[in-house]
């Protein structure tokens, strides 16, 4: 017994060792227009994005809880100053894309804005029961087991029933669109071409701009309803999830009439 689940526990660590040991702290710059710029973060293959227009910004998501530091560093590197970031969206709660928020919100007074059906996460830190998806996210699983993130309130909650947020509203062009695939309370950011989409999808651990069905997931079918919504928008070229990626919506579009062919 001892041995399998040693075999099981090594299994893990090279599995993590493939999708964040390799890969590094990296910045990707995903549009440099006169409109807009929007930079990629990537820590242990957790994304954050930074979007700065109209001499706004706002970060997408807020990674894992003790890496906030490196997200400062990739941000300096980039030309971005912590400090002048006004707001964080949350595309959900979970502890990999919400595990900064506390600490960005008190040391910079950044608002964090949230799905309001995601609040119990957040009150829990982050810690809720996973649903795997494949053997793969099972183990996994066995290693988030107790991990949690520093509580924080949201300063503004989405309602899940309404349309969302006209991005208008805090000096940018977009759309907040509630969409609970992943979590009660999850969000899709829609910034001109731009989809970012947090947990609905994700990229492949090794073809990392394939779309895959991500590791936890409790409902399927209506993460893959959710996935149709979205392809279903005039405008929206590429997807950014919050890990992996990207990749554009023809590609997501084959992926989800292979997974429901399947």
């Amino acid at each position: 017994m001892m041995e399998h689940f040693g075999r099981r526990v090594l299994f893990v660590a090279i599995l993590l060792a493939i999708m964040t040991g390799c890969t590094g702290d990296r910045i990707s710059i995903i549009e440099d227009s006169d409109v807009r710029r929007i930079v990629r973060l990537d820590v242990e293959s957790a994304n954050v994005y930074v979007i700065e227009e109209n001499e706004r910004r706002l970060m997408i998501d807020a990674g894992n809880p003790g890496d906030e530091d490196r997200y400062e560093a990739l941000m300096r590197q980039a030309g971005i100053d912590p400090a002048k970031i006004d707001y964080a969206i949350l595309t959900h709660g979970h502890i990999d894309h919400a595990g900064t928020a506390a600490s960005f919100q008190a040391r910079h007074g950044i608002q964090v804005i949230g799905g309001a059906d995601d609040q119990s996460i957040i009150a829990a830190g982050g810690e809720v029961d996973l649903c795997p998806t494949s053997m793969i996210a099972r183990f996994l699983r066995m290693t988030l087991e107790g991990s949690r993130y520093p509580v924080f309130k949201l300063d503004r909650a989405i309602e899940m029933g309404g349309p969302g947020i006209d991005l208008a509203e805090l000096g940018m062009s977009g759309r907040i669109l509630p969409h609970s695939g992943h979590t009660p309370g999850s969000m899709v950011i829609l910034i001109g071409r731009h989809a970012f989409v947090g947990d609905l999808i994700r990229g492949g651990t090794i073809a990392n701009e394939t779309p895959t069905t991500h590791f936890f997931m409790c409902d399927l079918e209506e993460n893959q309803r959710r996935i149709g919504e979205i392809l279903a928008l005039d405008g929206i070229e590429q997807w950014h999830p919050g890990h992996f990626g990207p990749f554009p919506a023809k590609a997501v579009g084959v992926y989800l009439a292979k997974e429901i062919g399947d």
